[in-house]
């Protein structure tokens, strides 16, 4: 590959394992998370994959002051209605979310974290940053600036493609459409 040929994971079947890796990594990362959790901080063991969407759509639609109602989620998570609607039950059943009148629509509900929820993300957040730190403290200052260069061009990237399927869903284009979270820009760790 020369200097001016862009790279392709897809013309090089030695680079074809990259998106099992990516996953398999996501997946390693969460579940050492989990495993630092304190026995009594179990909540997140308990939800199923769905509810822990939910619940992390709430936490990035609160960090951009947007609404959520259960249509919101059914069509931003594409979920059935019954669905979302299940899984928000149970959330609330947990103590994670709460449900507010819709001051705009006297015939909708909000959904947002509630003190235990918004606590629990938060301490999940702080152990998720911790070892992530540990991880990387080995890492060279140049391996690190290219690893958090990298993931800076995944994420925008994948933004990207989430706000063109979201507008496909919509059929709107973004300076039409209606408020959409975004997923939640990549912010590069600290290094220690």
């Amino acid at each position: 590959m020369t200097p001016t040929t862009p790279f392709s994971p897809s013309s090089d079947p030695e680079n074809s394992h990259l998106w099992r890796d990516l996953i398999r990594l996501s997946e390693l990362f969460r579940a050492v998370v989990a495993l630092d959790a304190p026995k009594n901080q179990s909540t997140f063991n308990h939800i199923t994959v769905n509810q822990a969407r939910i619940f992390c759509y709430l936490f990035h639609c609160r960090a951009q002051n947007l609404p959520v109602h259960v249509k919101s989620i059914a069509r931003d998570l594409n979920v059935s209605p019954a669905a979302a609607s299940q899984a928000v039950d149970r959330l609330v059943s947990y103590g994670l979310l709460d449900r507010t009148p819709d001051p705009h629509d006297r015939r909708a509900v909000r959904l947002d974290l509630s003190q235990k929820g918004e606590t629990l993300i938060r301490r999940h957040e702080l152990r998720a940053s911790a070892l992530l730190s540990d991880l990387l403290a080995d890492v060279s200052p140049a391996d690190f600036d290219a690893f958090t260069r990298i993931l800076d061009s995944l994420s925008r990237a994948l933004q990207s493609r989430w706000q063109a399927f979201i507008d496909s869903k919509t059929g709107t284009t973004a300076p039409d459409a209606p408020e959409t979270p975004q997923p939640p820009p990549f912010t590069a760790p600290k290094k220690l």
